[in-house]
């Protein structure tokens, strides 16, 4: 039954799925790395900034991962992603064994957050798992973007951004979110957080209270404690 279900699975994603192949794979840090991925249908995909793709992470599964891309060159059919590495799970795995020559398969572009529609200023909180969202806000928004962020490693993370072309406040992460809390309260912005579940909730909450409100508030969790898979 298992071999069944994994055929299945295989003759699914070959229907369903954009076939794409890797053209480069560049590690950025110790638990950053970028992959340039190809393909025609790249040319005639519907893409904006703040898309989604879903990036089907092993044969005989459906097990899906999901990033946004941070660059999209319909014109070459390329499109590049960056991934945070942390753990052990099948986008770990994935982008471990990845090498360029290697196929791949893809679901999307697919409407995620719509950064085209957010106001100028703009506060953008997350982590180390926004890193593509944050990125591809710095090429279409190079000014008017406030970037707060929060990391395990604070300094790696700055660095990474700084070679993604973002210029952030990174701090540590800590339980009661104080630091970052304190950080996001200039004047006059609309609010885009993502990330860990466990501030986009607290972040959302509390920005009822701030004085100055923002004036319009778009979250998206990446990611959640104890819970695989969360888009």
């Amino acid at each position: 039954m298992a071999r069944i279900t994994e055929r299945l699975a295989d003759l699914a994603s070959g229907a369903f799925l954009t076939q794409a192949v890797v053209t480069a794979k560049t590690p950025l840090s110790a638990h950053f790395v970028r992959v340039e991925l190809r393909s025609d249908r790249f040319r005639t995909a519907s893409w904006t900034p703040g898309c989604k793709v879903q990036l089907r992470t092993d044969r005989g599964t459906m097990t899906m991962r999901t990033y946004t891309p941070f660059a999209w060159d319909p014109a070459e059919g390329a499109v590049s992603l960056v991934a945070y590495l942390h753990g052990t799970g099948p986008a770990a795995r994935w982008f471990d064994r990845v090498k360029p020559g290697d196929p791949c398969e893809l679901l999307g572009p697919r409407r995620s957050i719509d950064l085209t529609a957010a106001a100028s200023p703009l506060v953008f909180v997350g982590d180390e798992t926004s890193v593509g969202l944050a990125a591809v806000l710095g090429q279409t928004r190079p000014d008017g973007v406030t970037y707060l962020l929060e990391a395990a490693d604070p300094a790696e993370y700055t660095d990474v951004l700084a070679a993604l072309g973002v210029t952030a406040t990174v701090v540590a992460k800590t339980a009661d979110r104080h630091d970052l809390l304190a950080a996001a309260r200039p004047d006059g912005y609309d609010l885009v957080v993502t990330g860990d579940a466990a501030t986009v909730g607290p972040v959302r909450r509390a920005a009822r209270d701030w004085t100055p409100a923002p004036g319009k508030v778009v979250g998206k969790a990446y990611w959640a404690e104890g819970r695989a898979g969360l888009d």
